[in-house]
C-alpha cells in the first residue's frame, strides 16, 4: 500500500504531520476529491481560494484538487 499526505494549501496552508495508506493513486484522488468537498461545504470562504494537495514523497508526485 502506498502512503499519501493530504495538505491544504492556498488561503490557508495546512500541512498534514501523518500519512493515509491507500491501495492506489485513485483511491487517494477520490479521497481529497471528497475532502474538497466537505471543505467546500464547511468552510465557504475557501472555495476558490485552497486547494488539496496530495502527495507521494516516495515519487515526488502531487496531485491538486480545488475546494
Amino acid at each position: 500500500m502506498a502512503r499519501f499526505y493530504f495538505n491544504l494549501e492556498g488561503k490557508q496552508n495546512v500541512y498534514d504531520p501523518a500519512e493515509l495508506a491507500f491501495d492506489n493513486e485513485l483511491q487517494a484522488f477520490r479521497a481529497a476529491e471528497r475532502l474538497a468537498k466537505d471543505l467546500a461545504i464547511a468552510q465557504p470562504p475557501l472555495r476558490g481560494t485552497t486547494c488539496v494537495v496530495v502527495t507521494r514523497r516516495d515519487r515526488g508526485e502531487a496531485y491538486y484538487v480545488s475546494v
